[in-house]
């Protein structure tokens, strides 16, 4: 596979299709409102190594994107809110986010979990997202790509791309595309300035 689009093709649709599979096997195009624990925990653990996955394919995705220098626009005010806008809505970042203070749910315990059904709604929102990422995810390339090339000036050191874990488990379609994924990454970012 020396010619990427034929990988970014077979990628995209591998994980796409992988991500539509995960939640129409969770039963999550039905909308329910609550569904059981166990299948909660399956979801999101596979949605979650999907989510992996999908962002490393966006990464390597914005290391191959020739950007325009960037045009100037007007500014916008942060507060004033137009029509439409007060929803909330589940977001998928790119970036990991800094480290903050220790969560909750490493304190211990503070109360003890209920049993039963749970709310299906985050995880609906988190696989809508995932699927909004995917069709937009040339868009999210470009501006991903953007913030690369200002890590990039900045002298940020490069980022360290790991194998996924557990390939094994994974099925072989998926298994081929994390392994070429992270090959793909590691040869991208040999361009990147050495800082260390």
């Amino acid at each position: 596979m020396t010619d990427l689009t034929d990988f970014f093709s077979h990628a995209w649709q591998t994980i796409g299709r992988a991500i539509a599979e995960a939640g129409l096997r969770a039963g999550l195009r039905e909308v329910p409102e609550v569904i059981s624990k166990s299948v909660k925990r399956r979801c999101q653990a596979e949605l979650k190594r999907l989510g992996i996955l999908l962002r490393r394919l966006i990464f390597l995705m914005a290391l191959h994107v020739d950007l325009a220098p960037v045009k100037p626009r007007p500014g916008s005010n942060y507060f004033e809110t137009s029509e439409g806008e007060n929803e909330t809505k589940y977001t998928f970042s790119l970036m990991p986010t800094p480290a903050g203070e220790t969560p909750d749910f490493l304190r211990g315990p503070q109360i003890v979990p209920d049993r039963g059904p749970v709310l299906a709604a985050p995880l609906i929102d988190r696989w809508q997202a995932m699927l909004e990422t995917l069709r937009d995810s040339e868009r999210r390339a470009r501006c991903l790509a953007r913030t690369l090339r200002r890590q990039q000036v900045r002298g940020e050191p490069k980022p360290f791309i790991t194998p996924l874990p557990k390939t094994h488990a994974m099925p072989a379609a998926l298994g081929i595309v994390s392994g070429g994924l992270t090959v793909q990454l590691i040869e991208a970012l040999k361009g990147w300035p050495d800082t260390s």
